[in-house]
Order: structure tokens, then sequence, then C-alpha cells
């Protein structure tokens, strides 16, 4: 406690400290023409039935959104559910099936991709988050962003580690595009971030 008057930096973990460490859906992008109601339904659909902490992100997500949006809290009933470990899961919904996952997963599944919604994805995906794609009869239909989510009182905690004098430095073992955008988020600059 004597020596702490002498400590100029303080080293923090990302996730769980500046960070909920609690994936949840940031945002959804919908292709030309479709309905983002149709994207969270299907996805959120397929997605409740997998235990993966993305798919769980995906699917309390879509019931939320959904809730607000058109008075719906419940996601509707998937048969003949399959997951392809690491790439991503599919199902019937409403005698339609879907796709949810990795771009080469929907493909491989003869859907096909959508430029608009690969740049956008690409453009989350540069700022560190997760995004997994949403097809069915033939074509994505949408992607859902998924990510960590920063705690509310991280950057005024920042901003008072600075006005004590302390330089906060952002430690994690997550990507560096990741680690940059949640850092960049709170204050902290980039030259402080180890990823």
């Amino acid at each position: 406690l004597e020596s702490t008057r002498r400590v100029d930096t303080i080293v923090l973990d990302k996730t769980g400290t500046v960070t909920t460490g609690a994936m949840a859906l940031q945002s959804v992008v919908v292709a030309d023409g479709e309905s983002e109601s149709d994207v969270l339904r299907f996805a959120g659909a397929v997605e409740h039935a997998s235990e993966h902490p993305i798919a769980r992100a995906i699917a309390a997500g879509a019931q939320e959104r959904l809730g607000a949006q058109d008075g719906l809290g419940a996601l509707p009933a998937v048969t003949g559910f399959a997951s392809t470990s690491g790439l991503g899961v599919s199902g019937v919904v409403d005698g339609v099936e879907v796709f949810v996952g990795r771009p080469g997963f929907v493909a491989e599944h003869r859907q096909m991709r959508c430029t608009e919604v690969d740049e956008i994805s690409a453009g989350h995906e540069g700022d560190g988050a997760t995004v997994v794609q949403v097809a069915w009869g033939g074509r994505v239909r949408g992607a859902l962003v998924v990510g960590d989510t920063v705690k509310a009182t991280s950057a005024q905690a920042i901003a008072s580690f600075r006005e004590l004098g302390l330089r906060p430095i952002s430690l994690t073992g997550d990507n560096a595009r990741a680690a940059q955008a949640v850092a960049a988020e709170v204050g902290i600059g980039s030259d402080d971030v180890i990823a």
C-alpha cells in the first residue's frame, strides 16, 4: 500500500473486466428487399436449438428484438436441426430450410452469396465482431453481428484512472481487431493495447 503512490500504469484484462464477457447480438444486416424480422425469426429459431455461446446470443437477441418490434416473444419451432462444428447450423422453420453460419457454410449448401451482405459483414469483422450469415430459399438474406459488450461503467473508470495519473493498458488473449475496437470505445489509446 505504501508503494502505490509510485504506480503509474494499470493493466486491465479486456474480457470480463472492461467488457461483460458475455456475447450479445449487436446488429442485423439485411440484403436489399429483405425483412429484418424474417432474418431474426428464422435465424433465432435455428440458433435456439444450439448450445453454442454465439447461438445463445443470437437466439436471445432475436427474441428480444422481435418482442419489441412485433409483439412476438416466442421463436417458431425447428425441425431437422443439424450442427456442423465451427461452421454453422441448419434446420427447418415454418417449412423453410434455413442455414446460419460462416459464409463458406452457407455457400456449401448452395445458397447464393450476397455482395452487399459480404461487404458490410467484412466491415464488422474488421471491428472485431463475429458475423454469421443467414440464408434460405437459395440465397443469403442477411447477417447477424455478435460480440462481447463493453460494461456501462468502463469508459468512466478509464477516465477516472487517467485523472489519478494512471496510464490504462488493455491486455487480452483476444484478437487485435476486437481488442482495438473495445479500447477505442472506452478511451484507451491504440498504443496501449496488447492483444
